[in-house]
């Protein structure tokens, strides 16, 4: 007989709408949804409660040495610059230093180069083109 009951179509149940004069509200809020919101507002609170907790048991007195180089800013610390640039030097080594400060100057003499062959040729083509004139000695010759 069981297995004659579970033939039977069964009635799919529909969750109802939101009423009409309640429209202007949105969707209607189904239990699935308020039990989500209602863990999610609780985890917040007590996470809150527990960093109240933690601050008022906290001690005035308490020092840690990130204190000496750390400064407040619009009511949040931070770090001062001196400081992100010590952390920085030492993630990246002081061999990529090196390398970046002797890629830099290589840098510098290729663009060096480049200028003077550029002042070259440019001298060269003054030469070319009335040089004579630009230098002070008068021409003998007219046409």
């Amino acid at each position: 007989m069981s297995s004659l009951r579970n033939a039977v179509k069964r009635i799919t149940h529909k969750e109802r709408a939101q009423p009409k004069a309640r429209s202007h509200l949105g969707l209607l809020e189904k239990k699935k949804d308020y039990v989500k919101r209602a863990k999610d507002f609780h985890r917040k609170e007590d996470t809150i409660n527990r960093l109240k907790q933690k601050a008022s048991m906290r001690n005035p007195d308490e020092f840690y040495f990130g204190m000496n180089k750390a400064e407040i800013k619009d009511g949040k610390h931070q770090k001062t610059r001196q400081a992100k640039q010590e952390d920085f030097d030492e993630a990246i080594g002081n061999d990529t230093i090196r390398i970046m400060k002797d890629q830099d100057l290589s840098y510098v003499r290729m663009q060096r180069a480049k200028d003077q062959k550029k002042i070259e040729k440019l001298q060269a083509s003054l030469h070319l083109g009335g040089g004579a004139a630009a230098s002070g000695s008068e021409r003998k010759h007219t046409i």
